[in-house]
């Protein structure tokens, strides 16, 4: 089973923007997608909400007892966790291996080709759990000197957990977010990434764009509300990207 976990443990960097999109584009390419919502806020639904919201028992137990109110088919192929927003609770303690096990299981696996996870911006036993669980992480990051600070410990951690096994992925990649290509900090900043990490684990760019924005608040993937934009291109290149080969692990 593939599992893309998308992680920063810093808030408002386009962490949920991405699962939702992502979901949207590989589901494009003929995947079954099911994203699993671990923060609880539970904005993964408005941004699918659009698409539709049938109640799903195809799955009947999760990981987290409590945290979800049901499986919700949003398209033909894409399911989605409704988070409980009343109770759910990101400190709750969850075994580390608990989210890969679940995910590796006859009932997901069965139904699904991949799982995207969207994180809590805390370090906690679940944001440890996703990142235990993925095959693939991926750090999405402003390409800004602070942001670069915690990229760097994410990655050092990951890195160690990847070594001693703790972590299974063989994947990890940094994702710049809402680049401003004519900001010359971000032009910076996005070379010392690619000097630093190398090309291939920076992924292709998502440029600042306002239709991101309108599609979420329109409870929409961006494919959706705005085809031809350029965030709808951005995201398109990136699934491309996810599809076509796997990054080796960064040395």
């Amino acid at each position: 089973m593939r599992v893309i976990t998308v992680a920063n443990r810093k808030g408002g960097t386009a962490k949920t923007t991405t699962v939702v999109n992502l979901a949207f584009g590989l589901a494009q390419h003929g995947n079954r997608v099911l994203v699993l919502d671990l923060d609880n806020q539970g904005h993964v639904m408005q941004g699918l909400t659009a698409l539709g919201t049938e109640s799903q028992n195809v799955i009947t137990t999760m990981p987290l007892k409590g945290f979800f109110t049901s499986i919700v088919k949003c398209s033909e192929k894409i399911y989605a966790t409704n988070v409980d927003t009343t109770r759910a609770n990101t400190n709750d303690d969850i075994a580390l291996d608990a989210i890969r096990l679940w995910c590796d299981s006859d009932q997901v696996s069965t139904y699904f080709d991949i799982v995207i996870i969207d994180t809590p911006p805390t370090l906690s036993s679940q944001l440890m759990a996703a990142l235990s669980a993925a095959t693939d992480i991926i750090i999405p990051a402003t390409p800004m000197p602070l942001a670069s600070d915690g990229v760097q410990k994410l990655l050092n951690a990951c890195r160690k957990a990847m070594v001693e096994r703790k972590f299974r992925a063989t994947s990890l990649t940094i994702l710049p977010v809402m680049v401003e290509q004519n900001l010359k900090l971000h032009r910076q900043e996005l070379s010392n990434w690619y000097g630093r990490y190398g090309r291939n684990k920076v992924l292709n760019p998502i440029h600042k764009n306002i239709t991101l924005a309108e599609a979420f608040a329109k409870n929409k993937p961006v494919f959706a509300y705005a085809p031809h934009s350029r965030g709808a291109r951005d995201y398109t290149e990136l699934c491309k990207q996810l599809i076509g080969y796997k990054q080796e692990v960064m040395q």
